[in-house]
């Protein structure tokens, strides 16, 4: 069941029939009903704002708060897990125990804008200062509690925390942007600040949004600390990450629901298990998923582990059909998204739902390590080496002149060195399970519309070291875009869409700032050459500090799990032929693309179905590609061609 926050604000005139604008707005809430959780609204002359929340602790406020001395007014949605320690404050901490909406207004009055880097938690905040007045909106660092849409429309300033809500603002126009949709098909989501409506934005985490004398104005008010020089020996560090990982653990125990752990079989989640038992009286539950191919399988490692800490294990197997339930994911998301880790989110969520209330995740782990995505070690190597030698730019030229078939559609040394040479050259094409620009200039039917925002700035300075180019990419592409932007989205989304409230072990504060604070030597091991030969030793003190409380198994396992294979989902040819069908007569992408670069895709995947495969990761991207142009007429479908609100979504046999 959804929860969420809205509001519509215009200091500069009266809101028109406000009564009849907030039942618009909270149409979508309201839809879902609960004896958990009901609506929340207040409505004055210039504002009406809207909440819904369902509480797992009984300091948590079901209304939306109102200081009427002060005349403020407080929303939240997701939640804060030092309210313990918040409430030792002097002069704020007795404000807590009329709910936690009513301590962050104490704070706020004390603190002033940035009060929430005092607060340890996943959330969205928002401040109506009916004196000033103003409407200030923040996010947490990791936008976790929910992605956060605003615009502004004659005057008026909308937001919510679900586009469903906005769509029910007549005014509000639904036009597709074409730069969010490009970015879609390149990286599979669209970050902020981009959404897939022109007008609409989202607000980015660790950013808060002011509005005030009828203006908007965004601004940085949480980062993460640079690396520091520290005099730190490796036990040390160990146990200070040990101490801080089991402080992060506890908080996220403490709940009036069951709490279940998803647990793959590998490092992050396993050491959410082995802590968990040190802190917890009661048996553990554990939940993993699975594949029958044991290249991709690490249900034999989550065992393990579950065996070591006696925990009560539950089990899924991935077979493909689960395809079938793409149109209620499209839905949820609300945003053209399809990652391969969509599904194995989905499913260990959906598992542990049918036990649990609170789950906690592993995620972001690799990520604060640099080990998630854009970083990794071979081609960032590769970049400081061309960056070093001034080549970078000879490179990218290089790199641009790659085209043909004999580069894009075969399993072959030059497709994986066309990648290779491409993510190297430009950190903006790290992403290679989508469409590159080259391809979607041939797949738009005008070019002119084909144009993919840089996300990353293009630096072509030379790097005073290697270590300094890895810290610099870790924070700003590895977290803020790659964890921030797509993993949490994905893990946020699927916990709002099977009613789970979603904890993340590794995103707490005060342990992802020791992390990222660290010098180079304890995240990897390995000078340039072995990075080179891929020798290097990643997430060095998560290893050490694991060492002590997991199977020895577990340490030396090689990383698996993560994502789906999407192939498995495409092996059916005559799923393969009907989705061809539909997407061939389909009004939306006939508007948007080629037929024939469309049809040139499904003949492509057509011509290596069966083949000796050569690497995997080749037919991963073409399977996406033709995923990513199904999730896109799926979505079309329900939130342009109708109504998202009165939709039903069917399965994906039944939509085809």
């Amino acid at each position: 069941m959804s929860q969420g926050i809205f509001g519509a604000v215009n200091f500069q005139r009266r809101i028109e029939n406000p009564m009849r604008l907030a039942s618009c707005m909270g149409e979508f809430l309201e839809s879902e009903n609960s004896a958990e959780a009901s609506m929340s609204y207040e409505l004055g002359s210039h504002f009406i704002l809207g909440m819904k929340r369902i509480c797992e602790a009984s300091y948590q406020a079901k209304e939306i708060a109102h200081d009427r001395e002060s005349k403020l007014f407080g929303l939240i949605h997701g939640e804060i897990n030092n309210c313990a320690d918040l409430q030792k404050i002097s002069g704020i901490g007795e404000a807590f125990s009329k709910g936690d909406l009513k301590g962050l207004l104490e704070i706020y009055k004390s603190c002033g804008p940035t009060f929430p880097k005092l607060l340890n938690g996943l959330f969205c905040i928002v401040v109506l200062n009916e004196r000033e007045p103003s409407l200030l909106i923040l996010n947490d660092r990791f936008g976790m509690a929910h992605q956060v849409y605003w615009t502004v429309v004659n005057g008026t300033f909308y937001f919510a925390t679900h586009l469903r809500t906005l769509m029910r603002v007549p005014e509000i126009p639904r036009n597709i942007d074409h730069e969010g949709l490009n970015l879609f098909l390149k990286y599979s989501y669209i970050p902020s600040p981009w959404t897939i409506f022109k007008g609409i934005r989202k607000l980015p985490p660790g950013c808060l949004l002011r509005y005030k004398n009828g203006a908007t104005q965004e601004e940085v008010y949480w980062n993460f600390p640079r690396q520091k020089d520290k005099e730190l020996s490796l036990e040390d560090a160990a146990s200070e990450y040990r101490r801080l990982m089991l402080a992060s653990i506890l908080r996220r125990l403490e709940s009036k629901g069951d709490v279940g752990i998803l647990l793959s079989g590998g490092l992050d989640s396993g050491m959410n298990v082995a802590l968990a038992s040190e802190c917890s009286g009661r048996k553990l539950r554990t939940f993993s998923i699975g594949f029958d191919d044991p290249a991709f399988d690490e249900r034999p490692f989550a065992r393990m582990v579950a065996r070591h800490f006696d925990t009560e294990h539950s089990e899924y197997v991935i077979t493909g059909k689960e395809i079938d339930d793409l149109p209620k994911l499209v839905w949820n998301l609300e945003e053209p998204y399809f990652e391969f880790g969509l599904f194995l989110t989905y499913l260990g969520m959906a598992a542990a739902k049918k036990e649990v209330d609170v789950i906690i995740g592993g995620e972001g782990a690799d990520q604060l390590y640099g080990t998630g995505g854009f970083v990794k070690g071979m081609p960032l190597a590769l970049r400081y080496l061309f960056l070093r030698s001034g080549l970078i730019a000879p490179l990218s030229f290089a790199a641009r002149r790659l085209k043909g078939d004999f580069y894009y559609n075969r399993d072959n040394l030059a497709f994986k060195g066309r990648l290779m040479l491409s993510r190297v050259a430009d950190l903006n094409d790290w992403y290679f399970y989508g469409y590159d620009q080259n391809e979607l200039d041939l797949l738009h039917k005008n070019s002119m519309l084909s144009r993919v925002p840089r996300i990353f700035p293009v630096d072509g300075s030379r790097p005073s070291s290697y270590e300094s180019l890895y810290l610099e990419a870790e924070i700003d592409q590895d977290i803020k875009h790659y964890a921030n932007e797509n993993v949490m989205v994905k893990s946020g989304r699927m916990a709002d869409m099977l009613d789970l409230t979603l904890r993340e072990s590794y995103l707490d504060p005060e342990v992802t700032d020791f992390i990222v604070s660290l010098p180079y030597r304890f995240k990897r091991q390995g000078d340039l050459l072995d990075h080179l030969r891929g020798k290097v030793k990643t997430k060095y003190l998560h290893r050490e500090t694991a060492k002590e409380i997991l199977p020895p198994e577990v340490l030396v396992k090689p990383k698996q799990g993560g994502f789906v294979p999407v192939m498995i989902f495409l092996k059916d040819r005559a799923l393969r032929e009907s989705i061809y069908r539909r997407l061939e007569k389909s009004e939306a992408i006939d508007e948007y693309f080629n037929p024939e670069a469309v049809k040139a895709v499904f003949a492509n995947y057509e011509q290596n179905v069966g083949k000796k495969i050569y690497w995997h990761n080749f037919y991963n991207s073409k399977a996406n590609r033709i995923l990513f142009l199904l999730t896109f007429d799926l979505w079309h479908h329900f939130y342009i061609a109708n109504n998202p609100i009165d939709a039903v979504p069917p399965t994906l046999s039944e939509y085809l």
